[in-house]
């Protein structure tokens, strides 16, 4: 039977402009491959396809089963597609399936598309089989487990399924089917600056912890079995080395909600990558906690090839952990970090700046954390980040039960003070966080031109200029606190701003001044600890 897989694009405003090989439809399609189907996968994202191109393609190919996987920004999209292909007299079978219908419900999803046929609820693999081999057969679709379908009697819940217990058993993704590599967004690596492309894959599924705002254990928990389960260490180092193969550079990002950061599976995975000649660089992320326990593994990673390592810390306040339940102390999340630098490995923090409840008390000890931590050179936009809310999360009922409101609504936040440094923060961003991305990427351009020329002042000069563009707007926020903790934002933050966009146009002058070969010299700072990728 024919099969078309359909990543659907995300808006380009809600995907950060990242992308990455939809690893989920690959392994459906590998999954059906094996059993002797022909899959093809439309990769959405990567085509900037538009409703029209997807219907399209939907219509040309005589398709017997289409399968849509959403995301909560794709999801509404579904729906007009499944519409106008219905109204154009497409037969297939049509199938929802991804983290946001696991979420909201199968009943729900067919209520919102009354043209789709099946929601598949949870992991997808043996439940899509089951309905592709049902169709092909000319069976009952209606009744496979692990689905919400609609028959004639109406919308029907079926049973769950168990999850996948053996994780080797899977095929690999069927990676062939999608775009290259070249063509999603690649990896910085130091020292040069240089893109690197990038491949997706996992060593495990599930997470064991308890996260108010996360989907993980909603997606898992409804079906049977063991919900964290680990792949082999040697038949992901197998796999790492089929995808090197044709590039001459390549960077590899571990998807798992959880990466296996245990010692007998470090130590495997580590000798097996030797073995292999370290087919490239990795990441992956990783709980603090499980870093304090097991310091040692750092070294063996470093040698290995481990690049950066992604620690949800979320908060550098004790009270927000704790609302959070992330079951962890501050304390412990800036000794892992510490560790983590001081192996060698880049530290990507992952962070929650604002949330409803946020109080200004709240916002003084994260960025008293990030300063600690010398994180504030990081991911820039980490100051601007609000708490997204996932249906199914207690957070997310929570926050019904409060009266939800929409982002952009002035009574979002509780606390007044924090709502006026947010709109202050709000005013900084338009006015100058362009500029700081031109002037990042700027000094960004000279730095890989100049490498490997001899001439490290205008290296360095680079590196320092990078770092105080991207520590701009952590260093706005934290007056902005200030400001508000003293009840004188009102009064100071015109102040604020026009010193933002100084410093932003000091900037520019700075590259003015290295085109009139007059760079000035500099302390030379510890580049590598200093500047993420």
């Amino acid at each position: 039977m024919r099969i078309l897989l359909i990543n659907m694009p995300t808006p380009p405003q809600l995907s950060f402009g990242r992308s990455t090989q939809p690893l989920g439809l690959a392994y459906l399609a590998a999954v059906c491959a094996r059993e002797g189907h022909e899959v093809e996968i439309l990769e959405g994202n990567r085509l900037r396809a538009t409703v029209d191109d997807l219907i399209g393609a939907c219509l040309g190919g005589r398709y017997g089963v289409i399968g849509f996987s959403a995301t909560s920004p794709s999801y509404p999209y579904v729906a007009d597609v499944a519409r106008r292909y219905r109204a154009a007299g497409g037969d297939a079978l049509l199938v929802i399936g991804g983290h946001h219908v696991s979420a909201i419900g199968g009943h729900t999803a067919l209520q919102d598309a009354p043209e789709l046929d099946v929601a598949v609820m949870g992991e997808g693999e043996a439940a899509f089989l089951e309905l592709v081999t049902r169709r092909d057969r000319g069976g009952d679709c209606a009744t496979v487990a692990g689905t919400v379908a609609r028959g004639p009697a109406g919308v029907r819940g079926n049973p769950g399924r168990p999850l996948v217990n053996d994780l080797d058993s899977l095929p690999l993704p069927a990676r062939h089917l999608l775009p290259p590599l070249t063509e999603y967004a690649g990896v910085r690596r130091w020292p040069t600056l240089d893109v690197v492309p990038c491949a997706t894959l996992a060593a495990s599924r599930g997470c064991p912890y308890r996260c108010t705002f996360c989907d993980i254990q909603m997606f898992y928990r409804r079906e049977s079995g063991p919900m964290r389960r680990v792949r082999s260490p040697e038949r992901v180092v197998d796999e790492m080395s089929e995808i090197r193969k044709g590039y001459t550079r390549l960077h590899f990002a571990f998807m798992d909600d959880l990466f296996p950061y245990a010692p007998n599976w470090i130590r495997r995975f580590t000798a097996a990558l030797e073995e292999h000649g370290k087919p490239g660089t990795f990441s992956f992320a990783g709980r603090a906690d499980q870093i304090v326990r097991h310091p040692e593994l750092l070294d063996l990673l470093a040698r290995a090839g481990c690049s950066s390592i992604e620690m949800g810390i979320e908060s550098g306040s004790q009270p927000v952990l704790d609302r959070y339940r992330k079951d962890l102390e501050v304390a412990t999340n800036l000794k892992a970090i510490q560790l983590v630098q001081r192996s060698g490995i880049r530290t990507i923090v992952d962070f929650i700046m604002f949330d409803p409840w946020t109080t200004l008390a709240e916002l003084r000890e994260n960025l008293a954390f990030l300063r600690a931590a010398r994180t504030d050179a990081g991911f820039p936009t980490a100051v601007y980040t609000r708490l997204t809310f996932y249906p199914g999360t207690p957070l997310y009922d929570r926050w019904m039960a409060e009266g939800p409101l929409d982002e952009d609504d002035p009574q979002w936040f509780r606390d007044p003070a924090v709502r006026e440094v947010w709109h202050a923060l709000s005013e900084f961003r338009s006015a100058c966080q362009r500029g700081i991305n031109d002037e990042v990427n700027t000094w960004r351009r000279i730095h890989r031109e100049t490498h490997g020329s001899g001439d490290g002042q205008v290296r360095e000069l680079a590196v320092d200029s990078m770092y105080a563009a991207r520590r701009l707007p952590y260093r706005v926020l934290e007056e902005l606190v200030t400001a508000a903790s003293g009840g004188e934002l009102r009064t100071a933050k015109a102040d604020v701003l026009q010193r933002a966009v100084q410093n932003v146009r000091d900037l520019a002058q700075r590259r003015e001044a290295l085109a009139a070969q007059t760079v000035p010299s500099g302390q030379v700072r510890e580049y590598d600890a200093l500047l993420s990728s």
